[in-house]
């Protein structure tokens, strides 16, 4: 009996891994610019396919891969529909949840979809409100220190009330004077959390989710179009955040800050109206620099050997606030107004330049067209505000060009190019070397 037992356990082992052969599916696979090897299960839940590997899982929507990837999980077209129609159903019921709970907001003009993140918009977590006033509710934004820092916030709830704690996410809408208990007058920052949008207000792209948001009228409230630039930009549905940066080498060697890149899977450099992949060479989060790679040949800007002066003339083209102000370099003027940053650090300038979110990254350059620094940061209004009583005007932060060459010094592969002499437009020349950082 023990000979025909072990035949029929082989029999059954081998109709085991017959089956097992059939079960297994497609083991690679190319996705979001990813390749995932050595596949081992792949099955739907929730309406997505979860993709399990060794050490690891990632998960899609079924339209995002391949139907022949799928079938050879067993995940065929019955299937596929019953899983779409699942996830149709549920999407319908969130959307309709959203609607009512207020997640569509528009400021000036825009409508967002405040369950997807959305550049420039800051999320306050339990603040407190110390006064309600006719233009919105004047907020702590610090409650956990020990100076207050005031903001006003536009458009919250009609429910809150004074010393109410609460969490929401607002954007950026200009400044707010007030006169406090002491009769002083007082400039405070402001916030937009946005008017609450029904369903009929909200565009069609932003309703089925195809966009983040969608302009719906110029700011000012007038009936007219405009262009929603950031759609425009390569894969806009996944964009992050944008910054600015420039060309140290022909070969593609890139500079831009290192909270630009900061946190992204994957990060492209626009050149004019290309995208090009950029690999992240080397981060220095200490002084705030990052070198990047990009494959092929670009106009390069060159690395002054002197050290700025104080009262020199500078300027920077970037990209800020790509959103309202758009995907055109702007271009700003000032001057070098102290030799040391903020606190006398000796690793930046002040500068009078004019910078705004978007331009982090991008160059310092002097009137013969060197770099002599790496714009890094404005002066905090909260700090300041805390500090002074008042917001700080042009008051902006470059990384000296020494602290650049000693982050380069350890790379052979970067052999910056000859120091720039007189050109017809240095701020022509400067603008072929400059390009927006596209984070995701």
């Amino acid at each position: 009996m023990i000979e025909p037992m072990k035949a029929l356990l082989s029999l059954a082992f081998a109709v085991a891994l017959a089956h097992a052969a059939v079960a297994a599916g497609i083991s690679h696979l190319e996705l979001n610019e990813t390749t995932y090897t050595n596949i081992t299960d792949v099955h739907i839940s929730g309406g997505r396919a979860i993709i399990l590997y060794p050490g690891g899982g990632t998960s899609a929507t079924l339209d995002k891969l391949p139907p022949d990837f799928l079938a050879s999980w067993g995940i065929g077209a019955d299937k596929q529909a019953a899983a779409n129609a699942a996830t149709a159903q549920k999407e319908a019921k969130d959307l309709e949840h959203a609607i009512e709970t207020g997640c569509f907001r528009k400021v000036h003009g825009v409508v967002y979809d405040t369950r997807r993140r959305q550049a420039g918009w800051v999320v306050f977590q339990n603040v407190k409100i110390y006064q309600i006033v006719d233009e919105g509710a004047l907020v702590d934004s610090t409650p956990g220190d020990y100076s207050t820092v005031p903001i006003l916030v536009k458009n919250l709830p009609d429910t809150v009330g004074d010393s109410d704690y609460i969490s929401f996410a607002a954007l950026p809408d200009g400044t707010f004077s007030y006169e406090n208990k002491a009769g002083n007058e007082r400039v405070v920052r402001a916030y937009n959390a946005g008017q609450i949008c029904d369903r009929s207000e909200i565009p069609p792209a932003v309703l089925a989710g195809t966009k983040p948001f969608e302009v719906v009228v110029n700011v000012g409230e007038r009936n007219a179009s405009a262009r929603d630039v950031v759609s425009e930009l390569p894969e806009s549905d996944d964009l992050m955040a944008s910054g600015s940066g420039f060309f140290i080498t022909d070969d593609g060697y890139f500079i831009t800050n290192a909270h630009v890149v900061k946190n992204a899977r994957r990060v492209k450099i626009k050149v004019n109206t290309n995208a090009f992949p950029a690999e992240i060479v080397r981060q220095d989060t200490t002084n705030d620099l990052a070198l990047l790679k990009v494959a092929g040949h670009f106009k390069p800007l060159c690395l002054a050997t002197n050290a700025g002066e104080l009262g020199q003339a500078v300027f920077t083209i970037g990209f800020p606030d790509i959103r309202l102000q758009g995907t055109d370099p702007k271009y700003t003027d000032g001057k070098i107004s102290s030799l040391n940053g903020i606190k006398d650090d000796p690793a930046e300038y002040q500068i009078s330049v004019q910078v705004q979110p978007g331009n982090s990254g991008g160059p310092l350059v002097d009137q013969a067209g060197n770099v002599v620094g790496v714009i890094v940061a404005r002066l905090d209004d909260f700090a300041a505000l805390a500090s002074m009583g008042s917001l700080p005007q042009n008051v902006n932060y470059a990384i000296k060009g020494s602290i650049l060459h000693d982050f380069l010094a350890g790379i052979p592969e970067v052999k910056s190019a000859t120091p720039a002499g007189p050109a017809a437009s240095v701020v022509a020349a400067a603008q072929q070397s400059v390009a927006m950082v596209l984070t995701y």
